[in-house]
């Protein structure tokens, strides 16, 4: 069987414990955008593992992602090791006995192979889940790192793991990315609910019915079942926090409200590059007005200001 093929099914019945019916449609969001099939590769699946730990983090805190995530990862390394455990044996009860041994070896890889069949060494065979988490452990305490330091990290790992410094730097920025899309959604989905809660402090049954039916014409992959829970959890947070306690302005928060200040590309473009985080628009090596566009439509995607579309149709009438 298909590794993919394998995972999926693992990882779906291994959600619906740990996260119930939620699941599903976190699992259907990640085949939406890094489908799984059965020409996938271990390196796929470790993909969809790293997507899907941004998703569960949205809805059930980091610290739960990476816990989930840790185990996914580990059980990917084993459906692996299974699989090429299969096609070796497969190989060598169908290949002939006057078979060139040399190219035996090369067609099975079978040094890949012997370097992963080592089962008491732990460290071996968890290398790509303990870099992960030192990478989730960086950014927990680096939002939104400066290139510089990325680079800088990147290259610590590579030393430890014995790996490609652009290939991590590729993964962490691809992270950040998807950690600031994230807070964008998130912080616009709380700031919808917050103005439904204000009209109706005590929603009724229908009351809610209709609200999710309008965030549903939004662009938005939340569930149902997210909006209703994320609505009961803004609601008592509303009926029982202290007015007196100010909330805490995040690192995204800032970043967010300071690019809202400008309406000419260059000037968020320099506003980026000077905090070394103008990767956040960059496709490959250079700035993208593409990638550009897209986080200013995120970030003025719920502040209905009037001017919004004007500021959209500037941005594109620049390119």
């Amino acid at each position: 069987m298909p590794i993919a093929t394998e995972f999926l099914k693992y990882c779906t019945q291994y959600l619906d414990d740990n996260m119930g019916g939620i699941s599903e449609g976190v699992i259907n969001k990640i085949q939406s955008r890094k489908n799984l099939n059965d020409t996938s590769n271990i390196n796929d699946v470790m993909e969809f593992i790293g997507l899907l730990e941004n998703s569960i983090g949205v809805i059930s805190g980091k610290n739960n992602a990476i816990t989930i995530c840790k185990h996914l990862r580990e059980k990917t390394m084993e459906l692996n090791l299974a699989n090429e455990t299969d096609e070796l044996h497969n190989t060598l009860r169908n290949e002939a006995s006057d078979i060139n041994i040399n190219e035996f070896l090369a067609r099975i890889n079978a040094v890949n192979f012997l370097n992963d069949l080592r089962p008491i060494d732990k460290t071996e065979k968890q290398t790509l889940s303990e870099m992960h988490a030192d990478m989730d452990g960086f950014l927990s305490k680096n939002v939104i790192p400066a290139e510089s330091e990325i680079t800088e990290f990147s290259e610590e790992l590579a030393l430890k793991y014995h790996v490609d410094v652009p290939k991590i730097k590729k993964d962490i920025i691809e992270k950040v990315k998807v950690n600031f899309k994230n807070e964008i959604n998130k912080k616009a989905i709380k700031t919808e609910i917050n103005k439904f809660l204000f009209r109706y402090p005590v929603p009724s049954k229908e009351d809610i019915d209709d609200f999710v039916n309008y965030f549903n014409l939004l662009k938005f992959t939340y569930s149902e079942a997210q909006i209703r829970e994320q609505i009961e959890t803004e609601r008592l947070y509303l009926k029982f926090q202290d007015p007196v306690l100010p909330e805490k302005i995040s690192e995204f928060d800032q970043l967010i409200d300071q690019i809202k200040g400008y309406r000419d590309k260059n000037d968020i473009i320099r506003i980026l590059e000077e905090k070394e985080i103008s990767y956040l628009i960059k496709d490959e090596t250079r700035a993208s007005d593409k990638f550009l566009i897209e986080l200013v439509e995120q970030i003025t995607l719920f502040e209905k200001d009037p001017v919004g579309g004007a500021y959209l149709n500037h941005l594109v009438r620049e390119n």
